[in-house]
């Protein structure tokens, strides 16, 4: 086995591992895996570092693709100068009333061919859902004419200190701690692709408008009925935190991940990136 097969390969076990064992899962009465569409309604998003590595890409009139789009985070700071963006996602939810000018309902890249080519293709956490990392990766390559910009948080989402003590509290069960941002970063170097890496940490978390919206999704999340919300919401106020009329997680930033690369069909134009001068470790700091 070649060290792509088995970083992708070893990606996909670290996953696998998250599974909910299936004498829990028996017991859920709502799916665990359903994401609120309430946790993606931010704000209009801050320019952050993905943004930007996106936008010095881009000139006006070009063309940008948000795969997992969500409610559009990742492309909306993209227009202008972009001209047009198109929205893939797989939950007809997200796409409601999509703020994108073209939304696509379907999975990737299954959804690829009718995505179509775009100057920048964004990606926001959406790569731990992705078992077979490979495809998907070549796909985002392959649409991009310009460059690909990939969010992900530095761990697993699901690797929070409330979601753990939930799991532990009402199961005694211990849950895993990868992967991370570095293994899908060795899965993508050995497809080929030599991407730039830029760590960074965010105030800004998707919430809920109330406690109770939040305590509802994490029993959900940890297979229990409505009888636990009120055990649930002590375990919840131990970590959760009220900011600005939303109710978050953590309190604590978020630690991410800006991966970035440009394809083999740029067009030769000077960037800004081009007359950046770039450190000569491989990550940016």
């Amino acid at each position: 086995m070649n060290q792509a097969a088995s970083a992708a390969a070893g990606w996909k076990e670290a996953l696998a591992s998250w599974a909910i064992p299936d004498w829990i899962l028996a017991q859920a009465t709502e799916d665990p895996s359903a994401l609120p569409v309430a946790l993606f309604e931010h704000r209009q998003p801050d320019i952050s570092p993905s943004h930007r590595r996106a936008l010095e890409a881009l000139a006006a009139g070009d063309t940008g693709l948000d795969v997992g789009a969500g409610r559009c985070a990742m492309s909306l700071p993209l227009r202008p100068p972009a001209r047009r963006i198109v929205a893939v996602d797989s939950s007809p939810a997200m796409l409601e009333d999509s703020p994108a000018d073209v939304a696509i309902l379907g999975r990737w890249p299954d959804a690829a061919a009718e995505a179509g080519a775009a100057t920048v293709v964004v990606c926001g956490h959406v790569l731990y859902n992705v078992a077979d990392l490979v495809p998907f990766i070549m796909a985002l390559n392959e649409a991009a004419t310009r460059r690909v910009v990939v969010e992900i948080t530095r761990s697993h989402p699901r690797d929070r200190p409330l979601e753990r003590e939930l799991w532990r509290h009402f199961w005694n069960l211990e849950r895993p701690d990868r992967p991370g941002w570095e293994d899908a970063v060795a899965v993508i170097r050995e497809t080929g692709i030599q991407p730039d890496v830029e760590l960074w940490e965010s105030e800004q978390r998707g919430g809920f408008p109330t406690l109770e919206q939040l305590v509802s999704w994490m029993r959900r999340t940890v297979c229990l009925d409505r009888t636990r919300d009120d055990e649930v919401r002590a375990i919840v106020l131990q970590h959760a935190t009220e900011r600005d009329g939303v109710w978050r997680l953590s309190a604590e930033p978020r630690a991410l991940a800006t991966v970035w690369w440009d394809t083999r069909r740029r067009r030769h134009r000077l960037l800004p990136s081009d007359l950046r001068v770039r450190g000569r470790g491989p990550y940016s700091r």
